[in-house]
C-alpha cells in the first residue's frame, strides 16, 4: 500500500497545493489534550527481543492510551536494525530511462520491479530487480493511458496500478504489463504533492478533495470502493493555533501562495494501512493515532534535546524559499525561530512501525538518521541509513525493504532500494 500525507515545517518539505498556481500552507495547531487520571501502568519487554523497555503504557479514563518513552530505546548492539543498500538507479548524463528529472512517486510490485513516476516526462518507468529498464508506461497527453499531471502510484486489490491525474480529471488504471485497463473520474484542478492517497488493507481507496474552510480551503480524505463510489469522508489531523506562514497574493487576486515559516513547529500526518492516521507534533515530539473522525486512540511521547538554528541552517532555509521570493513573496526573518522543532518528518511502514526523523545538531544526519517505534508506540532505537533519504517522494517501506530517492553532491537524483535487516528473525 502507498498512503502518504502531511505537513512539514521544513520549507523543502512543504506540501504544495495548486489551483492556478502552486502554493503551500501550514496546518493549524492541535490543542493539548486534557490530562486525565491514569488507570493502568506497565513496563514492557520487547517483542523485538533484547532488554526490557523502561517506558510506561497507561490507559486514561477517556480510553486513550498514553505511551511514555524513555530517551533510550529497546535495541542493543545485538537487536538493532540495519539498512543495507542493494540497488541504485540513476545517472548524471545521457538520455536513457535512468536519467531522472523529477521523481514524483515510487512503487514496487510482488516481483520486485520498481515503478518510478517521472514528473517531468509524465511517464512511469519500470525497472526489474537488477535495475534494468523493462518498459515505460504512458506519455504526455489526454488520451487513454496518457498523463497531464500524474501525482501518485498505488496498487489496487486486483493487482493493477492506480495513477491519479487531476489535470486530466481521472485516475488511470494499468496492469503490470503496462496496458491501460480503465479510468475513473476524479475531481480536477487541485494538485497535491506528495499525494496522500492509496489503498488500505481492506481494499478501500483514499483520495483527497478540497473543502471550504474559513482559511479558504482545507483538505478532506474520501474513502471509496474500487468502483470509486464514496463510502465515507475523513478529516486529516489539523491544527488550530497561530498560522506560521508567509503569504503572497498576486496583484489581480487570481492566485495565492503560502509557505511555512522555517523552523516553526508544525504537524506531519500519515494515513495508516488501517485507514486512520498517525500524526506528530513536530515541536514537542508528540505522536498521536486518531480516527478519521478525530477520536484520539493513542498518544506517544519521547524526550528530546532542543537544537538551536545555526547560521548555516538559516542560509539553507532562505535558499529553500527562493521559489517563493522569485514569484513576489516576502520573507520576514524576524519570524523565524532560533530553535528547531524536535521532529522533521514522519513515516509509517506497512507493518505499522513508525519512523521519525529528528532534528539534531549534526546537519549530516538529515535524511540519514531515524528513530523507530513499534506499532504500539514503544521506542526501539535509532536507525542510520547508508544514504541521505529524500523526503519527496515519500519512500516505500514494505516487506523488509526501503525504496526511496537520494541525491549526490551535484543533486542528481537516484532511486535506491535497500533491505532492512532485523536480527533474531524479526
Amino acid at each position: 500500500m502507498s498512503v502518504h500525507g502531511g505537513h512539514h515545517s521544513d520549507p523543502a518539505k512543504d506540501r504544495r497545493y495548486q489551483i492556478t498556481a502552486r502554493r503551500t500552507r501550514s496546518l493549524p495547531f492541535l490543542p493539548s489534550l486534557p490530562f486525565l487520571p491514569l488507570l493502568v501502568g506497565t513496563a514492557c519487554s520487547s517483542a523485538e527481543g533484547g532488554p526490557t523497555w523502561k517506558g510506561e503504557i497507561d490507559t486514561l479514563a477517556s480510553g486513550m492510551v498514553l505511551v511514555t518513552n524513555p530517551a533510550v530505546g529497546l535495541w542493543d548492539s545485538t537487536t538493532a536494525w540495519r539498512v543495507v543498500e542493494e540497488l541504485r538507479i540513476g545517472t548524471l548524463e545521457g538520455d536513457g530511462p535512468d536519467l531522472f528529472g523529477e521523481v514524483s512517486a515510487l512503487e514496487v510490485d510482488a516481483e520486485g520491479r520498481l515503478y518510478v513516476l517521472e514528473g517531468q516526462a509524465l511517464e512511469v518507468r519500470v525497472f526489474d530487480r537488477a535495475g534494468r529498464h523493462v518498459r515505460t508506461i504512458g506519455r504526455k497527453g489526454g488520451g487513454p493511458g496518457e498523463f497531464a499531471s500524474p501525482i501518485g502510484l498505488a496498487w489496487g486489490p486486483a493487482g493493477d496500478l492506480w495513477i491519479p491525474d487531476p489535470q486530466n480529471t481521472r485516475i488511470s488504471v494499468v496492469d503490470t504489463a503496462g496496458n491501460f485497463v480503465r479510468s475513473h473520474r476524479m475531481a480536477g484542478g487541485w494538485v497535491m504533492n506528495p499525494w496522500p492517497g492509496g489503498f488500505d488493507t481492506k481494499g478501500a481507496f483514499y483520495n483527497f478533495v478540497p473543502a471550504p474552510s474559513p482559511d479558504g480551503f482545507a483538505i478532506k480524505m474520501v474513502r471509496f470502493d474500487t468502483s470509486l463510489t464514496a463510502l465515507d469522508t475523513l478529516t486529516p489531523p489539523d491544527w488550530t493555533g497561530p498560522e506560521n506562514y508567509f503569504e503572497f497574493v498576486s496583484p489581480d487576486g487570481s492566485s495565492r501562495m503560502r509557505t511555512s515559516v522555517p523552523f516553526t513547529p508544525g504537524l506531519d500526518w500519515e494515513l495508516t494501512p488501517d485507514g486512520d492516521f498517525w500524526f506528530v507534533l513536530t515541536g514537542p515530539y508528540e505522536l498521536y493515532r486518531v480516527s478519521g473522525k478525530g477520536d484520539t486512540a493513542r498518544k506517544v511521547t519521547k524526550p528530546f534535546v532542543e537544537v538551536p538554528v545555526s547560521g548555516e541552517d538559516m542560509d539553507s532555509a532562505l535558499a529553500g524559499l527562493e521559489w517563493f521570493t522569485r514569484q513576489g513573496g516576502k520573507v520576514d526573518r524576524s519570524r523565524i525561530p532560533g530553535v528547531k522543532p524536535a521532529v522533521r518528518s514522519l513515516l509509517v511502514a506497512d507493518d505499522g512501525h513508525i519512523w521519525i526523523e529528528p532534528n539534531t545538531p549534526d546537519r549530516s544526519d538529515r535524511g540519514r538518521l531515524y528513530e523507530v517505534f513499534d506499532p504500539d508506540g514503544r521506542y526501539l532505537g535509532p536507525l542510520r541509513l547508508p544514504f541521505a533519504l529524500s523526503s519527496y517522494p515519500p519512500p516505500v517501506l514494505r516487506g523488509g525493504m526501503l525504496v526511496g530517492v537520494t541525491q549526490d553532491e551535484l543533486e542528481v537524483p537516484y532511486v535506491v532500494r535497500a533491505r532492512i535487516e532485523r536480527p533474531r528473525g524479526e
